[in-house]
C-alpha cells in the first residue's frame, strides 16, 4: 500500500471514460486517491494522456508494460472496450492489484466467472461500476422494500427508453454495437446499469424469455430494443422493456405486491397503499370487485443523481485503505451478465432459458453469430 493512506492508481484505457475518470482524480474529487499511471494503445489517447494529466503521471502503451512498472500503484480502473475487461482485470489480479472495472464483465459468463476466480485467488478488492446504485431514488426503492412497505411482492415492470443513441453514436468507435466489437448491443452496454438495479431490488430470475428485434432502428446484427418476461419463485413475474430507438424519454418501473404499488417515474416515488392485504381482501369481501378496498398515497421526490462517479470512486478508495463494503462488486457484475446472457439465448432459440444458464451452449452461439455477422 502507498504511504501516507492514500490509494495510487493506473487507468488503463483514456477513451470517454478513461478521460472523465482521470481528470475527475486529479481535480481531487477523489479523495485519497492519486493517479499515477495510464495505459493506452491509441497514440490519441496518449497524446491527450501527456497534454492534460500531470506531468508525473507515467504513460505507456500497453498493459504487459505497465505490469513491469507494478511499483508505481496499487489499484487498476479498467475502462477499454468490453472485451478485453477479463484479460486486463485477470492481468492486474496476478500481479496483486486491486481493480475497479467497467462494465459489462467482459461478455459472457465463462469470462465472468474467470474475472471473480481470480479476483478471490488474489484476495484483492474488485468493484464493478455500477453507479445507478447511488442514485437517491435507486436506494429508496431498496429501502421501501426492505421495510415490506407493500407486502408480497407480486408482479414487476420497467420501461427504460433514456438511452436514445444516434446512428452518429453506434458508429463513433470501431468496436461498437456488433456481435464481433462489443458482444452485443443496449443489454450488453447501457442495458448492464438498469438490468444491475433490476436484480438488486428483485434477486435473480428463475427463468427468462426475451423477444429481441436485433436491428430494429438500425442497420446493425445486434439489439437496440429488448423486452425481458421474467419468473421468479411463487408465481412472482418481471416484465422488462428496454429501447435505444426512441426520442420519447420514459423511465418507470412499477411494483405491485399484496399491499399496494410502488411507481417510480424518473426520481419521483409514488406510493399507493392498500388499508388490507389484497389476497385476505379477495377472500372475505363481500362485493364482486375493489368498492370496499381503501387506499392511500404518498408521493417522495428524490433528489437527483449527483457526482455518481465520485461516489463510486471514493467508495473503492474506502474499501482498499479502510475495509469498507463496496457498493457493487464483481459478484454483482456476474450475476447481472447472466441476465443478459439468458435473454439473448432465449431470443436465438426462440425459447426460455432458466438459470443459471449453461455457460458453454451460450459461447458457443456467440461465436456462431460472430463468424456469421455482416457489416454494411
Amino acid at each position: 500500500m502507498s504511504e501516507n493512506n492514500v490509494l495510487r492508481i493506473a487507468i488503463i484505457g483514456i477513451g470517454n471514460m478513461g478521460k472523465k475518470y482521470s481528470k475527475k482524480i486529479e481535480d481531487g474529487k477523489v479523495q485519497r486517491m492519486i493517479l499515477t499511471a495510464v495505459c493506452e494503445t491509441c497514440e490519441i489517447g496518449k497524446s491527450w494522456a501527456r497534454g492534460n494529466l500531470n506531468e508525473d503521471v507515467r504513460i505507456f502503451s500497453n498493459s504487459d508494460e505497465l505490469f513491469l512498472h507494478k511499483e508505481l500503484f496499487d489499484a487498476v480502473l479498467v475502462t477499454t472496450p468490453h472485451k478485453s475487461h477479463p484479460r486486463l482485470t485477470i492481468q492486474a489480479f496476478e500481479h496483486g492489484k486491486h481493480v475497479f472495472c467497467e462494465k459489462p464483465a467482459g461478455v459472457s459468463l465463462i469470462d465472468a466467472k474467470k474475472m471473480e476466480a481470480a479476483a478471490e485467488m488474489s484476495g484483492k478488492k474488485y468493484a464493478m461500476m455500477y453507479h445507478n446504485r447511488t442514485y437517491p431514488v435507486i436506494r429508496k426503492l431498496k429501502e421501501l422494500l426492505q421495510e415490506n412497505t407493500i407486502g408480497t411482492i407480486n408482479r414487476m415492470i420497467l420501461e427504460n427508453s433514456n438511452y436514445y443513441r444516434t446512428n452518429y453514436y453506434h458508429k463513433s468507435a470501431g468496436w461498437r454495437s456488433s456481435w464481433t466489437g462489443e458482444g452485443g448491443g443496449v443489454l450488453i452496454n447501457q442495458g448492464q446499469h438498469i438490468l444491475n438495479y433490476w436484480e438488486w431490488l428483485f434477486g435473480s430470475p428463475q427463468a427468462v424469455f426475451a423477444n429481441i428485434p436485433f436491428g430494429k432502428y438500425n442497420n446493425f446484427e445486434v439489439d437496440d430494443e429488448a423486452t425481458i418476461f421474467m419468473e421468479y419463485p411463487n408465481k412472482v413475474t418481471g416484465l422488462f422493456i428496454l429501447t435505444t430507438g426512441e426520442i420519447q424519454r420514459e423511465e418507470r418501473l412499477c411494483i405491485i405486491g399484496s399491499k399496494g404499488k410502488i411507481s417510480m417515474y424518473g426520481n419521483k416515488i409514488v406510493i399507493v397503499k392498500n388499508v388490507m392485504d389484497s389476497l385476505e381482501y379477495g377472500r372475505t369481501a363481500t362485493v364482486i370487485s375493489r368498492n370496499d378496498m381503501n387506499t392511500t398515497r404518498e408521493t417522495i421526490e428524490c433528489d437527483a443523481p449527483e457526482e455518481a462517479y465520485d461516489k463510486m470512486l471514493n467508495n473503492f478508495c474506502e474499501a482498499v485503505l479502510d475495509g469498507v463494503d463496496l457498493i457493487s462488486t464483481g459478484k454483482d457484475g456476474c450475476k447481472t451478465l447472466e441476465i443478459t446472457n439468458a435473454a439473448y439465448m432465449s431470443a436465438w432459440l426462440n425459447q426460455k432459458i432458466t438459470l443459471p444458464i449453461d455457460e458453454i451452449v451460450y459461447e458457443k452461439l456467440l461465436k456462431e453469430h460472430i463468424e456469421q455477422e455482416k457489416f454494411d
